[in-house]
């Protein structure tokens, strides 16, 4: 497989997002404050994607179509891509997160990928299913320009395993940083044990 030319791009914002509670997998959609937003940074972009891949939730789609009226690129939905369940912690600010649950929190925030969420997905499974979902889309791409939205928690596991990370700087890897990324990804850039494509 040669190289890809890959953006990373993070949606327009939910209100959850926008009030700092924790989303998992709750379906919402993007504000309207956060989509217009999006639509200037994508306007500025001098180059994009040929096909462009997605979790399917409300806001990540809404995403994509700014994306794709853009730059005409197809448009693919991918579960695999989706964030990780959190379970009981959804809904929840981070400061009723540590209160409720101080242990798991102290995990996420200095081991995250020992996470497992109350009646979530462990974050080391989700890890699994997101880069093998990246994987396989990198793989069935080869010579296109690829992008890809991901929200936070995928983005963060994403850009770790392109870093070559082991998750101990997962937060690292999107606070602060830009709403969108581009790599070159060569061949073997990403060698995650269990997450081979499918």
């Amino acid at each position: 497989m040669g190289a890809a030319s890959l953006w990373l791009l993070r949606p327009a914002e939910t209100a959850w997002d926008e009030a700092q509670r924790l989303r998992g997998t709750v379906d919402l959609p993007a504000t309207e404050e956060s989509l217009a937003e999006l639509r200037q940074r994508v306007a500025r972009l001098p180059e994009g994607p040929e096909v462009l891949f997605h979790p399917p939730d409300e806001a990540a789609t809404e995403s994509a179509r700014v994306v794709a009226s853009r730059f005409a690129c197809r448009v693919r939905a991918d579960a695999g891509l989706s964030e990780p369940d959190l379970g009981l912690l959804e809904g929840l600010s981070m400061a009723e997160f540590e209160r409720r649950f101080e242990s798991r929190h102290a995990e996420w925030r200095d081991s995250p990928l020992t996470l497992v969420p109350p009646e979530g997905e462990p974050f080391a499974d989700a890890r699994e299913r997101i880069l093998a979902a990246f994987l396989d889309v990198v793989e069935r791409n080869e010579g296109r320009r690829i992008g890809i939205v991901l929200h936070p928690i995928a983005l963060a596991m994403v850009r770790d395993a392109l870093a070559r990370g082991d998750g101990s700087r997962l937060w690292e890897r999107v606070e602060g940083r830009s709403w969108c990324t581009q790599y070159l990804v060569p061949a073997g850039a990403i060698d995650v044990p269990g997450a081979a494509a499918g």
